[in-house]
């Protein structure tokens, strides 16, 4: 019989085209898995599916022992029982511990052993020679995830049946879980080496008493407010529809059953249902309630969606508006904004219950297809299923002509939610009118040689893109300081400076800005660059007046604080000197007493100083209002 081929698995390697490293399962082909010729493997039969079990895993396998020979020194198929076992832990030869964890379930496989990853110089008399070479021909039958959750032995979890899907429970998200637990004497050492020769026993198994279960239907909870810590931790690592036994110590036990000292809590323990819950926007919240795996699109602005929706108050006692399908067309204000924010975050046939706590993003917009009812002043919960949508144009299927469309609409919105007070709406449009006029790329243009009788010139276009840019971020910056959003109003008018150095309202703008920063030497800089353009511009007149009165504010602070040192220190020269006329002390104490003094003085102007923080404890600093929205080009 020919020698098999010998293929050794790479250390240390770097990826390159497929003929150089072919990492396939192939059957027949013996593979070096330690890289030193300790543990070689040879696939029998291929295996199902490409995962392997991890270190900490309890593993079953069925295996045949034999000397290179062909003696057969030990079979689990003789006995006719599963060997199991935790992989990676030492519990058996580290061939196996090698050798299995390259295998995947089903997988039928010869291992070849060298002494050194077998029993060694000593052998296992009188079956096992000494220094003897093992082959072993191992079936991987299945195994069980066990994973230590905390990292201190607090959680250990063993994955009973796989879950569903990809996405792990966040804190916020509601689960309904259903469990049974019961106490259980922590192992012993003689109880871990007897599980390494068969399955341990569950304390279900041994028919000890439940102390603690679900109720009928399981228990609801937000995964952050578990009833107890073990239940929480547990939760993050599971997925949709998983059942898991949790062991858990006293500690992570707490507020599902009392755990005496040397027992542990044994959990029965299976994630029923998830209902992920987002926040698309401040004041909305979303708790998904059912959806389809694998389908991610969303609707985007200006896309026709059709859903079906219930409007309730917020303690779903009244019902404002009975259910009913509605189609209508995003970013048109044909529903409330809350539902209509809600509406972009779903995808497909998702149907979620969506809470909204912001009364304004509540309030229904004069003719409005869905959502009304809702008294002035009050939330709204919907009871929303998107049925489907039609997607609008993206921005990379646009000409040049579309995108800038696009950005002066954008600009129209913003500029008609900024006057109606609906500050985080014009900020969203303002945002995707720079972002569309920004797509717009000399690069992408072609010459027009009928000129604007057939569209504008590429000249043309690209000082309109520039136009709503500017007129953007400008508006944006008078926006953020409106909600004293100060640096983002800064850096939306650096923007606009960045286009047109001098213009007028971004200096004024970004000096208002660094004004709330405390940045007071940069917002003098930018007045005074307005004021060099325009003199007599009465905004920076009385902006550059409001700066001074703040900047004398600030000296006569620090002046303050000057003076206090510098009389904490001759105070505490002079109790030094007391102290030592009156033979209370050593010189060295006296010394010590000075600088106590000194300390307690620089606590005392520092604590003063505090209260003198420009623009952050004292609203009546804040810069003025914005003048006026920028009106459109």
């Amino acid at each position: 019989m020919a020698e098999p081929v010998v293929e050794p698995v790479p250390q240390d390697f770097e990826m390159h085209d497929d003929a150089e490293y072919d990492f396939e399962d192939k059957v027949g082909v013996e593979k070096d898995l330690s890289g030193d010729g300790g543990c070689k493997k040879t696939i029998l039969r291929k295996g199902e599916g490409w995962e392997s079990p991890e270190v900490g895993d309890e593993v079953t396998v069925h295996y045949v022992g034999t000397l290179l020979d062909g003696t057969k020194f030990d079979s689990s198929r003789d006995r006719g029982d599963y060997f199991s076992f935790q992989l990676g832990k030492g519990k058996v030869i580290k061939g196996w511990d090698t050798g299995v964890a390259s295998m995947k379930k089903g997988e039928l496989a010869n291992l070849v052993c060298r002494a050194d990853y077998a029993y060694g110089a000593a052998g296992s008399p009188p079956t096992i020679p000494p220094d003897a070479t093992l082959q072993f021909e191992v079936e991987l039958i299945s195994w069980k995830s066990v994973k230590d959750i905390t990292g201190d032995g607090g959680v250990i979890k063993t994955i009973v049946s796989e879950g569903q899907g990809w996405q792990n429970p966040k804190d916020a998200d509601e689960v309904v879980v259903t469990f049974t637990a019961r106490l259980k004497p922590t192992p012993t050492p003689e109880d871990a080496a007897a599980a390494a020769s068969k399955k341990p026993q569950t304390a279900a198994e041994l028919g000890l008493p439940v102390v603690a279960s679900s109720p009928e239907g399981g228990a609801v909870f937000e995964v952050g407010a578990a009833p107890c810590s073990g239940f929480a931790a547990a939760l993050r690592s599971m997925k949709h529809q998983e059942s898991a036994l949790l062991l858990l110590k006293p500690e992570y036990a707490a507020g599902v059953a009392e755990v005496p000292e040397g027992q542990l809590l044994e959990v029965e323990f299976t994630l029923s249902e998830l209902h992920r819950v987002d926040t698309p926007a401040p004041g909305v919240t979303k708790k998904i309630l059912s959806e389809l795996e694998g389908n991610y699109n969303k609707p985007n602005d200006g896309s026709s969606v059709t859903v079906v929706v219930t409007t309730r108050s917020v303690d779903g006692a009244t019902v404002y508006e009975e259910q009913r399908e509605v189609t209508f067309t995003t970013d048109e204000e044909q529903v409330p904004e809350g539902l209509e924010l809600a509406v972009h975050s779903m995808r497909a046939e998702e149907h979620a219950l969506v809470t909204i706590s912001d009364p304004a993003l509540a309030a229904a917009p004069e003719g409005a297809v869905a959502g009304t009812g809702v008294p002035a002043g009050a939330g709204a919960v919907y009871d929303i299923t998107l049925k489907s949508f039609v997607k609008a144009k993206e921005k990379w299927e646009m000409n040049n002509q579309e995108k800038l469309a696009s950005a002066l609409s954008r600009k129209e919105k913003g500029n008609a939610a900024y006057k109606a007070g609906r500050l985080a709406r014009a900020a969203r449009q303002y945002s995707a009118a720079v972002e569309a006029a920004n797509s717009i790329q000399e690069r992408d243009l072609s010459p027009n040689p009928a000129g604007d009788a057939d569209g504008p010139s590429p000249a043309a276009l690209l000082a309109q893109a520039k136009d709503v840019k500017k007129a953007c971020a400008n508006n944006w910056a008078a926006v953020e300081l409106k909600r004293k959003n100060w640096g983002e109003a800064a850096s939306q008018a650096t923007k606009v400076l960045e286009l047109d150095p001098t213009n007028i309202k971004a200096l004024y703008r970004r000096a208002q800005a660094r004004m709330g920063l405390g940045e007071l030497l940069e917002a003098e800089l930018d007045i005074r660059s307005g004021l060099l353009n325009e003199p007599e511009n009465a905004d920076l007149v009385a902006l550059n007046r409001k700066l001074k009165v703040q900047m004398r504010e600030l000296n006569k602070k620090e002046a303050k604080l000057v003076q206090m040192r510098e009389l904490n220190k001759k105070e505490a020269k002079l109790y030094g000197k007391m102290f030592a006329a009156l033979g209370k002390g050593s010189s060295s104490s006296a010394e010590e007493q000075q600088q106590q003094q000194a300390a307690n003085g620089e606590q005392a102007a520092a604590a003063d100083a505090t209260d003198a923080a420009p623009m952050e404890t004292d609203a009546a600093t804040a810069p003025a209002a914005a003048p006026v929205v920028e009106a459109a080009a």
